[in-house]
């Protein structure tokens, strides 16, 4: 019994070893990726063997598949739908497994639809745009004029700022990558887009950003021009005018 748990004390602690240097080759690797911790030694896991690792293995890939779509920018391309979509599949592990033809097929897919993204995209930003009941004049329900008012889309802060309502703070950016993408310029390069960053930087709830200025509101409203009525008319032009006048 005596020479049973010696050697079990070496064999557990050359596991312990082993995977605390996959978690550090890892973390090294994805190092830049905050909020994924790839923990190759999970606290609530009580199984050992081949179901432990197969859940540690699960979670590994999960958070693997996660940074590299993020670092492909696939999930910018994709509306909110879609892109929620993509991310219930990477949680539930419904993603192949990860290797470089894996990968590379979905570098081909997404490039290959790039369109289809960028149109279902416009369409979803345009109807939330244009509130089919809505008691605000400015807005229409048939195409997007030169500004719009969004209700509940911001709050109050602190010291008089504003910032994005928690619940439509996907819309917002996902405005304000469609108005990239429309202008040629790619996805936004920052998490949230400009549009967003600077409502929170703003100190007195106004502001200008390549694309819109806008104006925050107490009662939550979100006052917003489109600068560049060009890129307005092809987000009309994709989403709006006739399709809609038809179904109604």
């Amino acid at each position: 019994m005596i020479g049973a748990y010696k050697q079990a004390v070496i064999e557990v602690r050359d596991a312990y070893s082993i995977l605390e240097s996959a978690q550090k080759r890892l973390r090294a690797v994805f190092l830049d990726a905050p909020g994924y911790k790839f923990d190759c030694n999970r606290r609530d896991l009580s199984d050992v063997g081949e179901k432990a690792s197969d859940q540690i293995t699960a979670t590994i890939k999960r958070d693997a598949w996660s940074i590299i779509v993020e670092r492909m920018e696939v999930r910018r391309l994709l509306s909110i739908k879609r892109r929620e979509e993509l991310d219930k599949q990477i949680e539930r592990g419904e993603l192949p497994e990860l290797t470089e033809d894996n990968v590379m097929a979905l570098f081909e897919q997404s490039a290959a639809n790039v369109n289809t993204y960028l149109e279902e995209a416009v369409k979803e930003v345009f109807e939330w745009l244009r509130p089919r009941r809505s008691q605000y004049k400015t807005n229409t329900e048939f195409e997007i004029g030169k500004k719009v008012i969004l209700g509940w889309t911001v709050e109050t802060a602190w010291h008089g700022r504003y910032r994005p309502n928690y619940h439509r703070e996907k819309e917002l950016t996902a405005l304000d990558n469609v108005f990239h993408m429309l202008d040629g310029k790619g996805p936004i390069k920052t998490y949230h887009g400009p549009l967003y960053d600077a409502i929170t930087a703003s100190e007195d709830g106004t502001g200008v950003t390549e694309y819109f200025k806008f104006r925050c509101c107490r009662n939550g409203n979100l006052h917003l021009e489109f600068l560049r009525p060009a890129l307005a008319a092809k987000l009309n032009a994709v989403a709006g005018g006739n399709r809609l006048r038809k179904d109604i």
